[in-house]
């Protein structure tokens, strides 16, 4: 049987979040990586620029979330 990858949820998009998000991405252990962060435009923009290299990796799928 095989094994499902993960779905892993990011707290923080900050410098930390969006570094573990990349390597995360890069490294193909995770079939969707969510990152969440109270400021909804830099969970945004941490989205789109982790899907700018997308090419280069395994492929998750990257989805942001604000909290409110």
């Amino acid at each position: 049987m095989k094994a499902l990858k993960p779905k892993i949820v990011i707290v923080g998009a900050g410098n930390v979040g969006s570094t573990f998000a990349f390597s995360l991405m890069i490294s193909g252990l995770a079939r969707e990586i969510v990152l969440i962060d109270k400021n909804e435009l830099l969970a945004k923009g941490e989205c789109m620029d982790l899907n700018h290299g997308i090419s280069f990796a395994h492929p998750p799928k990257l989805v942001q979330k604000s909290i409110h």
